[in-house]
């Protein structure tokens, strides 16, 4: 597993055994996705490389696992990223890939459970990824519930779920409606957002 561009490009990124990564495959798709939205909302792509972390400069990180996927938001230009982890062991290793990929200067970790954090992070948050552990339906209820609560979101936020391939995704997440949803293998990514 790999930052796939920006700054931190080609660096090995590092998990736990416990834990299920975005493959880098899926993690592609996504920036994918997230860059033909931006250019749909008027950033060139010739001229803003990285159109993505231009268009959403605060990241939130949910169930970061490795911190993949808010890490290859700073490698690509996102002024900060919070990325919330609950197992202590997956956050330890979260912080030395942001050390290893030289973006820990405008990273946040916050150990806790994803019901809890509300209080401790700042937001609105422009573009925020959630990977919920696929067998577990509460965590996905637990983020449908963070969002849903002020100061996360503001009407031009995004949001980025990824779940297995046969999971039906919500219609909605907080004020955002359902836009997009694609498989990929395994996977399902959905995007929420007015676009």
């Amino acid at each position: 597993m790999r930052v796939i561009a920006g700054t931190a490009h080609g660096r090995t990124l590092h998990a736990t055994p416990a834990t299920r990564p975005t493959a880098d495959l899926i993690k592609g798709a996504i920036f994918s996705m997230l860059e033909a939205l931006a250019y749909k909302r008027g950033f060139e792509p010739d001229e803003d490389a990285f159109a993505a972390a231009l268009a959403w400069p605060r990241v939130l990180d949910l169930f970061a696992g490795s911190g993949a996927l808010g890490i290859e938001a700073l490698s690509r230009g996102a002024r900060f990223a919070d990325l919330v982890e609950q197992d202590r062991a997956a956050a330890r290793v979260v912080e030395q890939n942001l050390v290893a990929t030289g973006v820990s200067d405008r990273a946040r970790i916050h150990v806790a459970p994803i019901h809890v954090v509300h209080g401790r992070l700042q937001g609105p948050f422009d573009v925020i990824f959630a990977d919920p552990p696929y067998a577990e339906a509460a965590a996905l209820q637990a983020t449908v519930e963070l969002l849903a609560r002020p100061g996360l979101l503001e009407p031009t936020s995004v949001f980025v779920l990824e779940q297995p391939a046969t999971a039906e995704p919500p219609d909605s997440v907080g004020s955002l409606p359902l836009t997009k949803t694609r498989r990929h293998g395994r996977t399902r990514i959905s995007l929420y957002g007015v676009h």
